[in-house]
C-alpha cells in the first residue's frame, strides 16, 4: 500500500527538458512547475494519492487544484525527452491504479459542464476531472462536493 512516507519517485531529480520548461513558461504554470517539470508534479501527485488514501481532509478547491497537476502532467508526458518519461510512467502508472482504487467516478467534470466543453475534457482521456474521493468524512467542506 502507498503511503506518503514511502516514496516511489526517483531519488535523483531530472531537470526538465528544454520542450517542457518552454511549454510550462509559456502557458504560465507555477515557478516550481517550470524549474522542475515533471519529478516535481509526480511528487505532488503522490502527495494527493496519499491525501486520498488516507481520508481526503481538503478543500474541494484545492482538490480542483491537485487534478490540474494531474493535467498538467498528461500534457508535459508527450513533449518529455525519452529519459523524463521513463523516470515518471512507471511511478505514474502506480499512482493512477492507487488513485483509481480510492475514488469513485461521476457522470459530469468536476469543474462543471462549462469548463469541460471549453477546454475539451472527456471522461475516457482526462479521468481525473470525473473522480472524486469515496471517503470524504473528513473534507472541511464536504457540502461542496459533486454527488
Amino acid at each position: 500500500m502507498l503511503t506518503r512516507y514511502a516514496s516511489v519517485l526517483p531519488k535523483d531529480m531530472i531537470q526538465p527538458s528544454q520542450p517542457v520548461r518552454e511549454y510550462c513558461i509559456q502557458r504560465g504554470f507555477a515557478a516550481r512547475v517550470c524549474n522542475e517539470g515533471l519529478d516535481y508534479l509526480l511528487a505532488t501527485w503522490q502527495r494527493t494519492v496519499c491525501e486520498i488514501l488516507e481520508g481526503y481532509r481538503g478543500l474541494f478547491d484545492e482538490y480542483l487544484n491537485d487534478m490540474d497537476g494531474r493535467q498538467i502532467i498528461s500534457e508535459l508526458v508527450p513533449l518529455a525527452t525519452e529519459a523524463e518519461r521513463k523516470s515518471v510512467l512507471d511511478e505514474l502508472s502506480l499512482l493512477d491504479h492507487s488513485f483509481f482504487k480510492v475514488t469513485r467516478s461521476l457522470e459530469a467534470c468536476i469543474w462543471g459542464a462549462d469548463q469541460a466543453a471549453r477546454h475539451g475534457y472527456e471522461p475516457n482521456e482526462n479521468w481525473w476531472y470525473y473522480r472524486i474521493p469515496q471517503n470524504l468524512d473528513s473534507a472541511e467542506d464536504r457540502d461542496a462536493w459533486p454527488q
